[in-house]
């Protein structure tokens, strides 16, 4: 029993075993890294076959009340709201965006405005922004740049989940990050004291 032992150590301390350890850790992290890429080139095409163009406003129904809001110019040139907005489409409309879509990092989609196959893009976006934590990358925004603008940023924190959403806008859009980030988290809380 005693060799059997010595034989393991002997094994376990070899320069040899060490080198090959370090090396597998280094291709696994080149790995990694080569699977992120593919899936930021995936996340492009699928934000690229976006349709671009706003659809037509459905006509509002008389059984929904009309939200009262009051605008005040900021010193960015940008209309502020400071009442509460009722749907993503709203707050599309405020923010001059194509699309907006909310998420979270277990990948599933928790609402969209303006976005094809949601599931699907929530579990690439969870994948995406798993491997860039994973591989020491801040997550907070992340701007994405093609023959579209729009951001991948971090809204709020319910309870243990936490909520994500990508904003798409045209190419010659200017996003205040800061004010979708308020206004998104604003209509996330009241998501959640309209359903509890």
């Amino acid at each position: 029993m005693d060799r059997l032992l010595d034989i393991l150590a002997s094994i376990f301390s070899s320069p040899f075993l060490i080198f090959i350890l370090i090396t597998a850790a280094v291709a696994l992290s080149i790995i990694s890294l080569f699977f992120t890429l593919i899936l930021a080139r995936k996340i492009s095409s699928i934000i690229t076959s976006i349709k671009t163009s706003q659809p037509t406003a459905p006509q509002p129904s008389s059984t929904v009340p009309a939200v009262k809001t009051t605008q005040k110019p900021s010193a960015t040139g940008f209309v502020r709201v400071a009442g509460g907005l009722e749907s993503l489409e709203e707050i599309s409309s405020t923010l001059a965006v194509n699309s907006i879509f909310l998420f979270n990092l277990a990948g599933m989609s928790i609402e969209a405005y303006n976005i094809k196959e949601e599931d699907k893009l929530a579990a690439i976006l969870a994948d995406i922004l798993a491997s860039l934590r994973k591989n020491g990358f801040p997550t907070e925004i992340i701007a994405l740049r093609d023959s579209i603008q729009g951001y991948i940023l971090s809204v709020t924190q319910v309870g243990e989940m936490e909520v994500f959403a990508l904003i798409l806008g045209g190419p010659e859009v200017a996003i205040d990050v800061e004010e979708a980030r308020q206004l998104l988290k604003d209509y996330v809380t009241s998501m959640i004291k309209r359903g509890g």
